[in-house]
């Protein structure tokens, strides 16, 4: 990559953690893994609106072994899709939103995980699902490699359905070690044939706690061959966990990030980041 170009562009109160995002008609609509909500933002009024997905005691700021960890926001169609980690029984939930009406489907995806983990031989230490994608029929699903057996693999559910005898393949992508720290995909997106993606690094092997931040890099993998195109460093500071395209009419290929920064903060930062076509 010759060049890129980062910079804060909104700040958001009220939703922390953010661990996912997508951006569709001016409006921002994003997840968070320690709360119960899906938050919508229009980039025209600044006015951030919070649909609840499940009822709870808590459905903000919910403790770690409570949470349903919701880690992956992707449109299809009529309606958002956000997806649990699967790293826990307790994080295997997914919803389906109408854009319409906002009418909520609760999605079990403990049969889908089951099959991922059983095709690529993945045990629950390792099964960390953080990004989820949609190229042309199919799903794209990240698991992250933060486990111990550093198991970066991408997931493809052919066809429309998750639930009705989902047919399932995987390929296991390299992803760099960089100062000594492996990075785990957190997050991707579809153009054209082309997955882009962003991956993190933190200190420690857990898909459950968290470590030191080691920064994060963005990427892209042909679709085609499966193959990872190219990767670079983008942050050694900031744990991005989302990201989206971003319409432009410059030069650029750009993207909206968000980031889990591991506070309790409800202020949360949207990043732009535009990159060189010719990398």
């Amino acid at each position: 990559m010759n060049n890129f170009y980062l910079q804060a562009l909104i700040k958001i109160v009220g939703i922390s953690a953010a661990s996912g995002i997508t951006f569709s008609d001016g409006l921002i609509r994003l997840v968070s893994d320690n709360s119960n909500y899906l938050y919508e933002y229009p980039m025209d009024t600044g006015q951030l609106t919070r649909y609840l997905l499940k009822d709870g005691e808590h459905t903000e700021q919910v403790a770690k072994d409570r949470k349903m960890d919701l880690e992956a926001i992707v449109e299809r169609g009529d309606a958002t899709y956000v997806f649990g980690s699967g790293s826990t029984p307790a994080r295997e939930l997914g919803f389906a939103v109408s854009k319409t009406d906002r009418r909520t489907d609760t999605l079990q995806l403990h049969a889908l995980y089951d099959i991922m983990r059983s095709a690529a031989g993945i045990g629950p230490d390792d099964f960390n699902i953080e990004g989820v994608a949609v190229y042309g029929a199919d799903w794209l699903f990240l698991n992250r490699g933060n486990g111990p057996g550093g198991r970066n693999v991408l997931f493809t559910v052919h066809g429309p359905s998750l639930t009705e005898n989902p047919q399932v393949s995987y390929e296991e992508i390299d992803l760099p070690v960089i100062d000594g720290l492996p990075f785990g995909f957190s997050d991707a997106t579809v153009a054209g044939d082309t997955l882009y993606f962003i991956a993190t690094a933190e200190a420690g092997q857990s898909t459950y706690h968290d470590g030191e931040v080691g920064g994060s890099l963005f990427g892209a993998i042909d679709l085609g061959s499966r193959k990872l195109l190219h990767s670079r460093i983008i942050s050694r500071t900031h744990k991005f966990e989302g990201i989206a395209r971003y319409p432009t009419e410059t030069g650029s290929v750009s993207f909206l990030l968000c980031e889990d920064d591991d506070s309790t903060t409800d202020t949360t930062t949207i990043y732009r980041l535009d990159v060189d076509r010719s990398w």
